[in-house]
């Protein structure tokens, strides 16, 4: 936030000057988000990471890996559809119900949790994964309507806000802390 902000400051004061007063609500309304995000992400530091650990953590020690995969989904499922930037992703596309995009999004950060964590479980090594599912992401891009290709990809960066992975980041930690190895 920092340097943007600095920026639009040099462009106020050089190429686009505005008045003081809207400067003023500028300066204001950044110095407030930046204060802001640094108690949400505190709060969300505090809380999730900590649950985030010992969730991973229990659950990966249960052994019943249908457990596992039905327990990982869900939480995927539903950190999903807390994210802020994803309804305000879904509000921007009228040609789709928000909640259809939501849950679309949901489910598929969902699956793609219970992958993440069967391949931590399973010892398969991540390049692999990565280009099969690249290559997939790919052959599925060719088929979509051109109107909806930016949606899709947008669709996995909403994914990576302040919501979901401080909380999948824990799920992480907690999985690996069960495990031996490297």
């Amino acid at each position: 936030v920092l340097p943007i902000m600095v920026i639009v400051l040099l462009l106020c004061f050089s190429i686009a000057p505005i008045s003081t007063s809207i400067m003023l609500e500028y300066i204001i309304g950044a110095v407030m988000l930046v204060i802001g995000m640094m108690f949400f992400t505190l709060g969300a530091d505090m809380s999730m990471t900590p649950m985030g650990e010992k969730v991973g953590g229990a659950v990966t020690r249960s052994g019943k890996l249908w457990k596992v995969v039905l327990i990982f989904f869900i939480l995927g499922f539903i950190i999903t559809v807390s994210e802020p930037d994803l309804t305000v992703l879904a509000n921007q596309v009228p040609q789709v119900p928000n909640m259809v995009i939501i849950c679309a999004v949901a489910a598929g950060v969902g699956i793609f949790l219970v992958l993440a964590i069967l391949r931590m479980l399973l010892g398969i090594a991540l390049p692999p994964v990565l280009t099969f599912f690249y290559v997939i992401c790919f052959i599925l891009a060719f088929f979509t309507p051109r109107e909806f290709l930016s949606v899709a990809f947008d669709s996995g960066g909403v994914t990576t806000g302040p919501m979901t992975v401080p909380f999948i980041m824990a799920l992480g930690v907690g999985i690996a802390s069960i495990r031996s190895d490297r």
